[in-house]
């Protein structure tokens, strides 16, 4: 018996069919995406929780369309060039997956999803900046690796105690940069989670104040992550990859 291959042809190239076959199931599974998305705009920014998973599901309450294109790439604020509306324009964002997802497969939903509903075109590319390296001090790291698996976390019950586990060095460069407000890259060549425990009270008390009022947080970060943790920030240049946001709707499309 003859086996006959049915072949289609995509311009001039003739494919076997059971191929295309292939890439489309290729593609999709390279595309993931909710099955279930509701967003809706909120009056406030100022929710005290960051972005919430489980497998296969993200909850977001009350936080700005940068921070969710923050979380979706990965990247701290300043690694993220767009309109500065991006950082007052609010939304709740419930979505779910199979169930099954991890947050590097939500991260990606969620850019989808980002496309899908607000339109947002982005591309990276290489910037030259100003940047604060983090480095081991003088003594090593006063801090320990975690003995349990888990997600990076952050106990929030007191704002001048700084608790955070499952921590990776990035994880901690990128905290420091939204607080910055400058690109922060990890230096110190440690590659392990760790536990972190940082108490700012001591700092905030001698501290001196800058433009407007405001504590000098950096002044308080330089010498509390030294004294306390054993790690300093040193000032450098170079190039840092920056998300470029090309365009992005103001409102979503409706659930």
């Amino acid at each position: 018996m003859r086996h006959v291959v049915r072949k289609t042809t995509i311009g001039k190239v003739t494919l076997p069919a059971t191929l295309l076959i292939l890439a489309s199931f290729n593609c999709q599974a390279q595309t993931p995406a909710f099955e279930v998305a509701s967003i809706r705009p909120t009056a406030t920014c100022d929710a005290p929780q960051d972005v919430q998973t489980t497998p296969g599901s993200l909850t977001v309450r009350s936080r700005t369309l940068g921070v969710l294109i923050q979380w979706a790439y990965d990247l701290p604020r300043p690694r993220v060039n767009g309109p500065e509306w991006l950082a007052f324009t609010c939304f709740d964002l419930s979505a779910k997956g199979s169930g099954r997802e991890d947050d590097i497969q939500l991260r990606l939903m969620l850019r989808k999803l980002l496309e899908d509903r607000f339109g947002l075109k982005a591309h990276f590319e290489q910037r030259d900046r100003q940047v604060y390296a983090l480095t081991v001090a003088k003594g090593g790291p006063k801090f320990q690796e975690s003995t349990s698996d888990g997600p990076p976390s952050i106990d929030r019950g007191n704002q001048l105690i700084l608790s955070a586990h499952h921590m990776t060095m990035k994880d901690v460069a990128d905290r420091i940069a939204d607080e910055a407000g400058t690109p922060v890259v990890d230096a110190t060549g440690l590659k392990g989670r760790y536990e972190i425990r940082m108490d700012l009270s001591p700092y905030v008390a001698a501290a001196g104040t800058a433009e407007g009022g405001r504590l000098d947080m950096m002044s308080i970060l330089f010498t509390g992550l030294r004294e306390q943790l054993g790690i300093g920030l040193e000032s450098r240049r170079t190039n840092v990859e920056t998300l470029v946001v090309d365009h992005v709707e103001k409102t979503p499309t409706e659930n």
